[in-house]
């Protein structure tokens, strides 16, 4: 009788599985069983959060140890405490490091989010065609960055450039800014900020697509132009996914070599060389590790300052229901 009505204890429903699924789901809303906490559901996470942990910790903690030390390679040498940090902000070729590595960052990722919301404008309604220009924005976020070095290399070349040849049909004169100490930078940020401007145009087409039209139609009816519609409702209601949007750019440009490098190379004269191409040189170049953990731990203070800087002026809010 008791199996027929399913409360006796070998109810057909109240399997093993089901029992571990029950007790994993009380571990994990906080419930305790019999008056205790429950650990179960921890300790099978444990493996995977150990993992985590080691590939996050143990890069931080390895950076901390080398850049107070003397090295040879990866010899320690003797410790030296904060003199690898001195002698790098006394180090005017670092100070030109840091300026160039903030001005591609914040004009950068400025840009990025400008472009990808312009797009986003252009494109959230559906019209034929669409989905081919999307996906020709999208080409440059996901292709090589070593294709696109030389690709820009040519196109901006003084001598072969087809744009100069362009150009030079209305009588304009060229352009040659990779040779430039004042162009060479500005160019590279572009450049970067055309290459990033596919992974922003996804961001803004979501948080876009998220919009009530009821809110966008009762501005309209009060009055509100197209450009205070963008400027007072659209642009508010994107504050959460542009702070999204604007840390990822931010760490994904303090972090990027391989376009710098193969585009410019740092130069002329170390105006393009940002923090990341520095950082990359003293350790796999000049093998000075203890210089190269110093700027791994100064692009992280930079990474969380600037994160929370962005946090603070655009702080993700709830505007709607």
């Amino acid at each position: 009788m008791s199996s027929a009505t399913g409360s006796g204890p070998s109810s057909g429903p109240d399997t093993v599985a089901t029992r571990w699924s029950r007790r994993l789901g009380e571990g994990l809303l906080g419930r305790p069983r019999g008056g205790r906490f429950d650990l179960f559901p921890y300790l099978l996470m444990l493996p995977g959060l150990l993992l985590v942990m080691f590939v996050t910790l143990y890069p931080i903690v390895f950076a901390v140890n080398y850049s107070l030390m003397r090295t040879q390679v990866f010899k320690q040498l003797a410790f030296v405490g904060l003199a690898n940090y001195a002698r790098l902000f006394a180090d005017p070729r670092f100070q030109t490091n840091l300026v160039n590595s903030l001005f591609f960052v914040l004009v950068g990722v400025a840009l990025t989010w400008t472009f990808g919301l312009a797009l986003a404008l252009l494109l959230r309604r559906q019209r034929w065609g669409n989905a081919i220009l999307k996906t020709i924005v999208l080409i440059p976020w996901v292709t090589n960055q070593v294709v696109l070095a030389l690709m820009w290399k040519w196109l901006l070349n003084g001598e072969f450039s087809p744009i100069n040849y362009l150009l030079g049909l209305v009588n304009l004169p060229g352009l040659n800014p990779l040779i430039s100490t004042a162009q060479a930078l500005p160019a590279l940020t572009i450049v970067n900020a055309w290459r990033a401007t596919g992974f922003s145009l996804l961001l803004m087409l979501a948080g876009l697509s998220a919009i009530p039209v009821e809110v966008e139609e009762a501005a309209e009816i009060d009055g509100a132009s197209r450009w205070k519609q963008l400027w007072y409702v659209i642009i508010p209601l994107l504050k959460p996914v542009s702070l999204a949007c604007i840390i990822t750019l931010t760490i994904s440009f303090f972090n990027i070599i391989v376009l710098p490098m193969d585009l410019t190379g740092g130069g002329p004269l170390n105006s393009t060389e940002v923090l990341s191409l520095r950082l990359y040189r003293e350790g796999f170049q000049y093998y000075n590790m203890g210089s190269a953990s110093a700027i791994t731990l100064v692009l992280v203070g930079l990474d969380l300052i600037l994160a929370w800087a962005y946090y603070k002026l655009i702080r993700a809010e709830t505007y709607y229901r």
